[in-house]
């Protein structure tokens, strides 16, 4: 049965119920895959891909393979790997720009037939929807309220990093809830999916503007 997680950020290592429900879905610890959010940004993404195989780490996860899914990997390999997966990490970053790269490499269709457990983070969090609205934030070059449609492999949308969110972007939150509601999700929480049913554990709010969207 596919499992995916949305998370926002784990500041200080994962926390023991994350680690739990890790351990409850991975059921292989040989390749483990992580999609970048800038394909075209090599050390970065290197840097930050041993960041997470280290948090797996410390919670007692110990993969065989890395690969790291950015421009460096030819087209022709993408599929292979895919397959072998049995983790996929979707990158925090630039949300937008990781966007694109997936549209570029058609991730969304292959994704379809994979059996791995992928789990995203802010970015690669929030590209996990489907039908996509993502507001207006700036500073997450994010310039105005954008609708676009990502992987479509859970029916939510999600807003990362509540906790630190400002009093003007929770209010652009609440702006784009009137297309559709919004999974405001704090750091140390997550989102499991499995088999279409959803768990939320940690702080969350839940902005639905939607009755509202005409006014």
């Amino acid at each position: 049965m596919q499992t995916y997680f949305l998370t926002s950020d784990f500041p200080n290592g994962f926390p023991e119920a994350f680690i739990t429900a890790l351990k409850q879905t991975i059921v292989r610890q040989e390749h483990f895959v992580f999609a970048a959010s800038s394909f075209d940004k090599a050390e970065v993404n290197e840097k930050y891909a041993r960041k997470i195989m280290d948090m797996f780490a410390a919670a007692g996860f110990h993969f065989q393979t890395l690969t790291i899914l950015d421009d460096r990997l030819p087209l022709a390999q993408i599929d292979q790997v895919l397959e072998q997966a049995d983790v996929i990490w979707l990158a925090g970053g630039d949300t937008l720009s990781q966007h694109a790269s997936f549209e570029r490499i058609g991730l969304r269709e292959k994704l379809k037939t994979t059996t791995a457990v992928l789990i995203g983070m802010s970015a690669g969090a929030i590209n996990m929807g489907d039908q996509i609205v993502l507001a207006r934030h700036e500073l997450d070059n994010v310039p105005e309220l954008t609708q676009y449609h990502g992987l479509g492999l859970v029916p939510m949308n999600l807003e990362p990093h509540f906790n630190l969110a400002s009093a003007q972007h929770r209010e652009e939150i609440r702006q784009a809830s009137r297309i559709a509601p919004i999974l405001a999700l704090c750091d140390d929480a997550f989102v499991q999916v499995t088999g279409g049913k959803i768990q939320i554990v940690g702080e969350y709010q839940i902005f639905d503007e939607t009755r509202n969207k005409n006014s």
